[in-house]
């Protein structure tokens, strides 16, 4: 199994900044060249897709080479540390690193509600009882969007997101989306407008990577995108990449291992594939030493001074709660397996290790110009 480590210089939130970048917004992070050139034909209406899971090895290995999400693949990008939805998405729309924004992991630890809190749904990851009344992601993660930065800078431009439904007002489908996105370009002068679709995520972690149940849903989302790039006209630039990749997985019960549950202050964070320990003082200098005897071939181990002198999680201004977020150790996977942190439902594959199925993703670009 290959290991990648995320590129800063060649990353999904790289692409984020062409675009800023393209529409005057100030920003210290460089772009994608690729991008940048084409960029300098000048469009009035960028479209920039995100589809959730879409790594280039599904891309390469279940769409065909005249399928146009295959078709007009530029290059291969890196996601962001950890490849996952609320770390790599976020980076996207905010157009800085985890560092910064401090959206590190799908459960995150916040001390002063000591909570181990689903980012993106507002529940105690442990504790269903618990209820969380105050918006915590509001409280501590708020950023500006891409949109909000773009409108900012630029009063001629219809910048907006068009998200599932899931949030009031989204859609119910890629095609709806693509819909609704065509509408608006054909209704102002200027537009910029993102648009993220849970699939094939979904049925990644139900179905396994390459099962026929992903290959289905990846060719009718190649049908939406072919519809959408038919349609437009020699002013409009669509851009598509994914959040992440998938690798398909086997479960490790972390909790069996009791000994070394029972070093941890608290219940482990982050993810599953990359799992945050918040170790007991007096096992701080053992702990390494035992993990390693059971998992050094599934995991690396970093202590989290190590994680951000390798810049892991990007390098800029460091976020006021990453010191509270990260625990002493990070066991990042470089193998088939995922820790099973509670009893919720099994998945046939995950993401958020370092393996180059999980990390490299594609970049489209279509114009007819």
């Amino acid at each position: 199994m290959i290991i990648k480590f995320p590129d800063y210089s060649n990353s999904i939130m790289n692409v984020s900044n062409s675009i800023l970048k393209y529409y005057g917004v100030k920003t210290k992070y460089n772009g994608i060249d690729v991008l940048d050139e084409k960029l300098k034909n000048d469009y009035n209406h960028i479209i920039y897709i995100l589809l959730d899971g879409m790594g280039t090895n599904v891309v390469k290995k279940l769409l065909k080479k005249t399928d146009g999400l295959r078709r007009y693949m530029r290059k291969e990008i890196t996601s962001v540390f950890p490849p996952t939805t609320v770390a790599a998405t976020d980076a996207v729309i905010s157009g800085v690193p985890p560092i910064t924004n401090g959206h590190l992991g799908w459960v995150q630890y916040f001390p002063n509600e000591d909570v181990n809190m689903v980012v993106f749904q507002q529940r105690d990851f442990y504790d269903e009882d618990n209820i969380i009344e105050e918006d915590l992601r509001e409280k501590y993660l708020s950023f500006k969007r891409m949109y909000q930065q773009i409108s900012e800078v630029n009063k001629d431009v219809n910048a907006s997101e068009i998200f599932p439904s899931f949030l009031e007002g989204g859609a119910e489908s890629f095609a709806e989306q693509v819909e609704r996105v065509l509408t608006k370009v054909k209704n102002n002068d200027k537009s910029f407008t993102y648009i993220y679709w849970t699939q094939p995520d979904l049925y990644q972690h139900q179905f396994g990577v390459y099962s026929d149940e992903v290959k289905d849903v990846l060719e009718e989302l190649n049908v939406s995108f072919e519809d959408l790039i038919n349609n437009i006209d020699d002013d409009t630039l669509v851009v598509v990449i994914a959040d992440h990749g998938l690798t398909d997985v086997q479960p490790l019960n972390l909790f069996e291992y009791t000994d070394i549950l029972s070093s941890l202050k608290r219940l482990p964070s982050l993810e599953p594939r990359a799992t945050n320990f918040f170790v007991k003082e007096e096992k701080l200098d053992s702990f390494r030493e035992m993990f390693n005897r059971y998992f050094e071939n599934e995991y690396l181990l970093y202590s989290k001074q190590e994680v951000l002198d390798m810049k892991l999680f990007g390098d800029g201004i460091q976020h006021k709660m990453i010191d509270s977020f990260l625990g002493d150790f990070i066991a990042i996977a470089i193998d088939k397996y995922m820790f099973v942190l509670n009893e919720g439902k099994s998945y046939k594959a995950h993401h958020a290790g370092l393996l180059e199925d999980e990390m490299m993703v594609p970049l489209i670009i279509y114009s007819k110009k």
